[in-house]
């Protein structure tokens, strides 16, 4: 549907007027969940805006926020657009030094913070000479004026009279995202107005989101999946979204919300995955018999469903019972009401996608990067290809190079790298196509499957290509692993830190004696690496000769964000991994 204004902030004024009271926005505090209507955030962004103006922020101006998802990012955000300055999220798990490249590198005059953490999180940064101070946005948040960060609150700028969405055009800047940083230091990403709301009309078109859908949000607001699919087009549809209290209440809170669209990255369907195998595993012959069967029933009926096709009449009758003896079960975590569980920001390994297609959740996969703001592709029911991540949207044009680059084209495509002509020039050519670093292949009917980055290709010394990233896919799909990272580049050989579940792990752990005792005895003893051993063994045999893993080194400590190891969408971040555990690579290359 046509969108009611060209700038993110007047489409809030618009909906807002249509919709009034209605529940945009919803939180839990004290075990109670509270409604926020569109009028009551509409009155709290004008009152906001006009506390910012009376500082000074003008059009152009960088604003950042580190906070957690919640109604007041919201409100900022809004009421910072509305001036026709620029926000710049910050992740609250990235470390200090890139916290302070982006907010050095953007220029930001003011950050916005939840929290007493967050701001000792600034005050540990030192000075930063653009900065001009902190705005906490926490209840109960203390002033402070010293010679490392000045704090006001929100409150103190909430006082004054409302001030409506200045004039602005849609082609003005409206947000710098930092890329996550896989292969370097991060970029900031300039979005438009007219990128992000494109972006929003196509994802609404292609999900039928409406006005009686409820998303519960899960990842970052700060990352651009989350940002514009579970917030702007959200906002765009008359929709709702409810806020998860965190990773440790995901479960709890999709049964309380019952929602009908979520949004996700493949290491939360992962931990959900391999507790359901886990169980599996642990059930009698009988049961495990039964699962299998069910496993095998439903892969053939979600093939039927997802080419638009009637499932035969003897697998229905199969999946009527399969859905009592074993699928309701992994439907019921996802509540009752879900229409779609979209997994974005890395692979998804195919055996969770069979998995929970299987079981009839309604799981598709989906591709984009945050210079096209973000989404780029989506399967779609009726029109999904396991294993891709489907066929563009409206409007988005895709083409391959020679080497099977991924080139993207549209509205929805960013204006450049803030500051950086050059790679702006890399990244954009002159007919307008963005070079997504992407390596994939496009069947006759459209659908995109990645196969590897770009610049992550691992080429060894006797000249085969390999990618890492199916590689690794792969090995975190056994439950005993949770981590990997693959090396190689100009070697003969692969090889692989991996970091083990210790959860999955209990059982042997237990028979060896070794339960409880710190991790890396437990990755040192010679017992546990024969359990990997023989995995990798197995692993590694349906593999060609270039692709196997020839040594592997387990490691007591996983991979985190706050080290640099893992972007805020979890994926690894070579270099990083590769300059942290520099001698342990060169040992399992020593003599090789």
């Amino acid at each position: 549907m046509p969108l009611p204004a060209d700038t993110i902030p007047r489409v809030f004024e618009s909906q807002a007027r249509r919709l009034d009271n209605r529940a945009l926005l919803k939180d839990k505090h004290d075990k109670v969940w509270r409604d926020h209507s569109w009028s009551a955030l509409d009155d709290q962004i004008r009152r906001l805006r006009a506390g910012l103006a009376r500082l000074g922020i003008q059009p152009g101006d960088r604003v950042a926020i580190l906070a957690e998802n919640g109604p007041h990012w919201i409100v900022m955000d809004q009421a910072v657009l509305g001036l026709g300055a620029v926000v710049v999220p910050l992740y609250t798990t990235s470390g200090a030094e890139e916290t302070r490249h982006v907010l050095d590198d953007s220029g930001a005059r003011l950050v916005a913070v939840y929290g007493d953490a967050m701001i000792a999180k600034l005050r540990g940064l030192g000075k930063l000479p653009e900065l001009e101070g902190a705005i906490a946005m926490h209840p109960g948040a203390a002033t402070s004026d010293d010679e490392t960060l000045e704090v006001i609150t929100v409150q103190q700028l909430s006082g004054f009279e409302p001030l409506g969405a200045i004039a602005g055009g849609s082609d003005d800047l409206a947000t710098l995202i930092y890329t996550s940083g896989t292969t370097g230091m991060s970029k900031g990403v300039m979005l438009t107005h007219r990128n992000i709301l494109a972006n929003c009309e196509v994802n609404q078109e292609a999900l039928g989101l409406g006005e009686n859908d409820l998303t519960l949000s899960l990842l970052p607001i700060a990352h651009a999946f989350e940002r514009t699919a579970g917030y702007y087009t959200v906002m765009t549809a008359g929709a709702a979204i409810a806020f998860a209290e965190g990773l440790a209440q995901i479960a709890q809170n999709l049964l309380e919300v019952e929602p009908t669209v979520v949004l996700t990255v493949p290491r939360l369907l992962e931990v959900i995955y391999q507790r359901v195998m886990r169980t599996v595993e642990s059930s009698p012959a009988i049961r495990r018999r039964i699962f299998r069967g069910a496993i095998d029933a439903g892969i053939r009926a979600a093939i039927c469903r997802h080419r638009g096709q009637p499932v035969p009449a003897t697998l229905a009758l199969q999946m009527a019972l399969y859905r009592k003896l074993v699928f309701q079960r992994i439907r019921a975590i996802f509540g009752s009401r879900l229409r779609y569980l979209i997994s974005g920001g890395a692979p998804l390994p195919i055996e969770i996608n069979h998995l929970f297609s299987a079981a009839e959740v309604p799981i598709v996969e989906g591709y984009g990067l945050t210079e096209a703001a973000p989404v780029v592709a989506v399967n779609l029911h009726g029109h999904t290809r396991v294993g891709s991540v489907g066929r563009p949207l409206r409007g988005i044009q895709v083409r391959t190079l020679e080497d099977g680059e991924l080139l993207v084209r549209g509205p929805n495509v960013m204006k450049g790298y803030y500051g950086r002509e050059d790679e702006t020039r890399e990244a954009l050519d002159a007919q307008g196509w963005l070079h997504t670093g992407d390596i994939v292949k496009i069947d006759a009917e459209g659908y995109i499957r990645i196969v590897d980055r770009k610049k992550e290709i691992i080429v060894l010394s006797g000249g085969k290509n390999v990618s890492p990233v199916k590689l690794e896919a792969r090995l975190i799909a056994d439950p005993y692993i949770a981590q990997a990272c693959v090396f190689g580049d100009r070697h003969k050989h692969l090889a692989a830190l991996l970091a083990p579940n210790f959860e999955n792990l209990a059982e042997p752990l237990e028979r060896f004696g070794l339960t409880g005792r710190p991790h890396e005895e437990v990755v040192a003893d010679p017992r546990v690496r024969e359990i990997f051993q023989a995995r990798i063994r197995e692993f590694n045999q349906p593999l060609s000769d270039a692709e196997t893993i020839a040594a592997f080194r387990l490691i007591a400590r996983p991979f985190t964000q706050e080290n640099g190891e893992l972007t805020p969408t979890l994926k690894v971040r070579r270099r990083v991994v590769q300059e942290h555990y520099r001698d342990e690579i060169a040992a399992l290359y020593r003599g090789a």
